[in-house]
């Protein structure tokens, strides 16, 4: 697996398996004959690393276990070390994960409010360096919705490209995903946090981005300014100690807020504007199986305006203002050009919301619609009692 990674192929999920074999299966099983791991050995493997652990093992973190294990047993068997019929099964009874804590708006921006002075209140060269590269570093993983960790510590220069659509310039994120590669579009404000993130590198010597982008550089992109690699060590401890000092260490739902929980900002962002899952897939590697089941639980919650139909009104208002024409009549020409239908009419013209007037346009037009067979009965009583 280490050789596919240092040939540029392999998968993200490799440097986990490597990290499981290293720190638990090797220690584990190392002097133990392949052929002898059997559902004895794999209790007893559970219950030592559960005590080793100091807690039970997430059904995440056994998954990793059973997936680099598997990876041996597959290599036992290919050189006849192992025969298929006395090849355990791997179980995961592990807890299941809980979903990460997040941020509100409000949150999020006394987080990057904090961050523009953080690194100031430390004495420590090193911590101060660290804090520089974390205030451009949640800032860009709150506008890409690229994963903390490996997907967005293992980025380098020549990953980010523009790229122009209709004469229209967009910046590229090329991520080397938990499951496979893709690209992300940056939300355009990124582009100042690497412009302030590329000043703080010793090694790079370019006047502008797009000098270094176009250089396609090898260099990592957080990189403090002594010349060091950020670690996600390093910015998960300045990250909590934020938190800590900002009292925002646990969400309104208990669950504690990380470095991790940007994707699950971005993704909320997101589906609150009215992208689709689907959509949003492509952009975070994500199956959409995935996020319908994750924010399906916060769709009315997120969409509060779209499914009371205020948003609906408010747009149909704003649309009749700016073509010099009432919201009934704008609403009713829509509706008969078949881009409304009787709930988008009602909701437009503001059926059943306080303050809702039944005015003698509203009565003729909604006669006349009835009359043409564009609304049934029950739709023109309910604008006409409100």
């Amino acid at each position: 697996m280490q050789d596919e990674l240092d040939e540029g192929g392999g998968k993200q999920a490799y440097k986990d398996y490597i990290s499981a074999l290293r720190r638990w299966l090797v220690p584990h099983f190392g002097d133990t004959d392949i052929a002898k791991i059997d559902l004895a050995a794999l209790t007893a493997f559970d219950a030592w690393r559960t005590e080793q652990n100091e807690k039970p093992f997430s059904q995440s973190g056994i998954y990793n276990h059973n997936a680099a294990l598997n990876r041996v047993l597959d290599e036992a068997e290919l050189h006849g070390w192992l025969v298929k019929s006395l090849r355990p099964t791997l179980l995961n009874k592990g807890i299941k994960s809980e979903s990460r804590g997040s941020f509100t708006d409000a949150e999020y921006k006394k987080i990057y409010t904090a961050l523009r002075t953080w690194h100031k209140k430390t004495s420590n060269s090193k911590a101060a360096a660290t804090r520089e590269v974390l205030r451009n570093y949640v800032l860009f993983l709150a506008n890409t919705g690229v994963r903390h960790g490996t997907e967005a510590l293992g980025l380098r220069w020549r990953n980010i490209e523009w790229h122009n659509k209709d004469g229209e310039l967009y910046l590229f994120v090329n991520v080397d995903g938990k499951t496979r590669k893709r690209t992300a579009v940056a939300r355009d404000n990124t582009q100042e946090y690497l412009e302030r993130q590329q000043l703080l590198n010793p090694r790079l010597s370019y006047d502008t981005l797009d000098e270094l982008l176009s250089a396609q550089c090898d260099e990592l992109v957080f990189v403090t300014r002594l010349g060091d690699v950020a670690t996600i060590f390093n910015l998960n401890r300045a990250f909590n100690a934020l938190l800590d000092e900002l009292g925002l260490k646990v969400d309104a739902g208990g669950r504690a807020g990380t470095l991790y929980s940007f994707p699950h900002f971005y993704a909320t962002k997101n589906l609150q504007s009215g992208m689709t899952t689907h959509e949003l897939s492509a952009q975070m590697g994500n199956s959409t199986a995935m996020l319908d089941k994750f924010y399906s639980k916060y769709s009315p919650l997120l969409n509060a305006d779209l499914h009371s139909g205020r948003q609906v009104h408010r747009n149909a208002k704003k649309a009749a203002k700016d073509e010099g024409r009432s919201v009934a009549e704008l609403a009713f020409d829509m509706l008969a050009g078949g881009q409304l239908d009787e709930a988008g009419l009602a909701a437009a013209i503001g059926v059943g919301r306080t303050g809702y007037v039944v005015t003698e346009e509203i009565v003729m037009k909604a006669l006349a619609a009835k009359r043409d067979d564009l609304i049934d009965n029950g739709t023109l009583l309910a604008i006409l009692n409100g």
